[in-house]
């Protein structure tokens, strides 16, 4: 059960591991005078390497869809370390303007009870019905997830946001949601041209 819950956590980091993605809170640096970056290194923080990779790749492949050049920072930072030089160093050679970070803030297990159909006849109708009906339960995994952007010139945040969805396996296709909801979002940002 342990090892179920950290992989799905994990999964989570895919960040981007949500379907139907909702932005719940964003800022922006009112002050940052831009320009919009072009050349983008993608940074995913996970503890699994393949989420870590898939997560990469996806969004770097989306946003190069969108015109921004991007990097993945797995070809360059070794898993499992924090590769602060590395990043630096791959920053500088990539020519980036920006590094664009996604890490899971946190996963919440929630529960939805529906009841069954409606139950008529007064008393004696809603207690026969309320044997025969079953209350349809399901039990999910809420995921909230942290998307900042850093300036690589200056090396400050200028913006983030995070988003939430609910939990899912399929790691390309969430991190392709959450790609597709936030690189609009950062263009009409000015974060992005």
């Amino acid at each position: 059960m342990k090892a179920l819950r950290l992989l799905v956590i994990a999964a989570g980091l895919i960040l981007g591991a949500c379907s139907t993605i909702s932005i719940t809170n964003q800022w922006r640096d009112p002050s940052w005078p831009g320009p919009p970056a072009t050349s983008v290194v993608v940074v995913g923080i996970s503890r699994s390497d393949t989420m870590r990779h898939i997560f990469e790749d996806t969004f770097s492949q989306q946003l190069q869809a969108a015109g921004i050049q991007a990097s993945p920072s797995y070809t360059q930072i070794p898993a499992g370390t924090t590769g602060a030089v590395g990043l630096r160093d791959l920053v500088k050679s990539s020519g980036a303007q920006a590094v664009l970070a996604t890490r899971v803030q946190r996963v919440e297990q929630r529960v939805s009870v529906t009841p069954s159909g409606p139950m008529y006849g007064g008393f004696y109708g809603w207690y026969g019905g309320a044997w025969a009906s079953v209350p349809d339960v399901q039990q999910y995994d809420v995921v909230t997830l942290e998307t900042s952007v850093w300036d690589a010139r200056s090396e400050k945040l200028i913006w983030t946001v995070t988003t939430e969805g609910i939990g899912s396996k399929d790691i390309p296709k969430t991190t392709t949601e959450l790609a597709q909801t936030l690189i609009p979002k950062l263009k009409t940002e000015g974060i992005l041209r």
